[in-house]
């Protein structure tokens, strides 16, 4: 029966590679446990267990007469740990060969290798991280860009950490009133004050409603703000695609509805990173694929975060621009903004609106007035410090928890008994409990450490 990578953990040393993968200058191996600093200087050249924590060590990696290597050796005592165990890091050259003989050579001297994440698995069940910040870990290797970047260090401060953990301690006071409740239910007392307890749930379902509203906001920054690209057919949108994105993604053609379904890739504008989508050109149709694509196209354009909506200078008039807005539907999530494209070939009629772009996508006119706008919107919307969810377990747990508040709340003020409305409070404290790991379920734990790579 495999017991996952929680359940594995023994309290064993165990040792890995914390570098990625393949041949580089230098490899780092990691050593954590017990017996980290005895095993690492028993193939070292140098006495590593009476060196001070947190200093480095020359030497070479031997066995008997052999030398595998010169190398740095760094030694890291507990508690004062990222594990929260002795830990030793051994910068070697990056050969791969050097790289798993070591390895090798530590678990011959009594090391287990390690599973995937097992060493931030090991930090969280230490104490050393809150399940939120052990999550960071993992988002903060994965940030491709500065915005991902700024997200994932603001919760391995552990300030989303914070938030849930006073929501949690807003409520136990009260939860355990109503528990003492329950044990004098034939005495008919009430030991919780409801006007005062229904206020704070009020407080609660606002603050908890705030962060599961901000997971639209802070998926997009880290997966990509996604930016719809929509229009009639012929108007060039995957021409200016092509043109944001700098490179020859989609394919350009004159036939009207080449394109027929979305086309989706990213890149990175003023350290943020967008989710660039070319849709199917939108006009009535009796193609049903045709149909199928112009549906799509709309979908995406109302779950957008922006819209560019383009018109073809050359032959579309300005009345075109309400009408299509109109059957478009966009929502007011999406900020829409206007681009009359091909306007090499002639000027955009009509007066200019306040977000209203002037491009020529294939000869590159006005394609970089277009990308700083939104690389400005990418900052403005991010520029907030308030806390922001970005992964979906957060999410998913934050619905839960606002669900059971709400059943608490309706259940105070519709006189449900006591022992309901606690039940319904231990739900809400399960579900901002699971959040930071103050519940420990280990088909929790495994599924988020199995997602690290071996060495973390």
């Amino acid at each position: 029966m495999n017991r996952g990578i929680v359940g594995a953990i023994d309290g064993k040393t165990i040792c890995a590679i914390s570098t990625p993968a393949g041949m580089g200058g230098i490899a780092v191996v990691r050593v954590s446990g017990p017996e980290a600093i005895r095993i690492a200087s028993s193939l070292f050249s140098r006495d590593l267990e009476n060196l001070e924590s947190h200093k480095a060590a020359f030497g070479k990696i031997v066995r008997g007469e052999e030398v595998l290597d010169e190398c740095l050796a760094t030694v890291f005592r507990a508690p004062g740990t990222f594990t929260g165990e002795d830990t030793v890091e051994i910068a070697v050259h990056g050969s791969t060969f050097i790289q798993t003989e070591l390895v090798r050579w530590l678990i011959d001297a009594g090391c287990r290798h390690a599973g995937p994440g097992e060493f931030t698995a090991r930090a969280f069940l230490n104490g050393k991280l809150d399940l939120t910040q052990a999550e960071a870990v993992g988002d903060l290797i994965a940030s491709d860009h500065a915005g991902a970047h700024r997200l994932a260090m603001n919760q391995l401060r552990g300030d989303f950490a914070r938030a849930i953990g006073e929501l949690r301690e807003g409520l136990i006071g009260f939860a355990g009133l109503l528990e003492l409740e329950l044990d004098f239910a034939e005495e008919d007392v009430e030991f919780a004050d409801r006007s005062q307890f229904d206020a704070l749930l009020g407080d609660l379902l606002s603050k908890v409603s705030s962060l599961a509203d901000s997971f639209r906001t802070g998926n997009a920054i880290r997966e990509g703000i996604p930016v719809a690209i929509i229009g009639a057919p012929n108007r060039g949108k995957s021409t200016l695609l092509n043109a944001l994105l700098g490179d020859e993604r989609a394919i350009v053609s004159a036939t009207a509805g080449t394109t027929r379904d979305t086309i989706e890739d990213t890149c990175i504008i003023g350290g943020k990173k967008f989710r660039f989508i070319d849709t199917a050109g939108i006009r009535e149709t009796t193609d049903e694929i045709e149909s199928e694509g112009i549906r799509r196209a709309l979908t995406k354009a109302q779950g957008a975060s922006i819209v560019l909506y383009l018109f073809d200078a050359s032959v579309d008039g300005a009345e075109a621009v309400d009408q299509s807005l109109e059957a478009a539907a966009i929502g007011p999530e999406a900020q829409t903004a206007i681009v009359w494209n091909k306007t090499d070939l002639a000027a955009a009629p009509g007066e200019r609106r306040d977000l209203e772009f002037h491009v020529s996508a294939a000869q590159g006119l006005g394609v970089e007035e277009l990308k700083n706008w939104l690389a400005e919107w990418g900052s403005e919307s991010q520029a907030s410090d308030a806390l922001m969810v970005t992964n979906f377990r957060h999410y998913e747990a934050l619905v839960e928890a606002r669900s059971a508040l709400e059943a608490t709340r309706s259940g105070l003020l519709n006189g449900i008994p006591g022992d309901l409305v606690a039940s319904d409070v231990r739900q809400a404290l399960h579900h901002l409990g699971s959040i930071t790991g103050e519940i420990d379920p280990e088909d929790i734990l495994d599924h988020i450490f199995s997602n690290f790579c071996i060495g973390k």
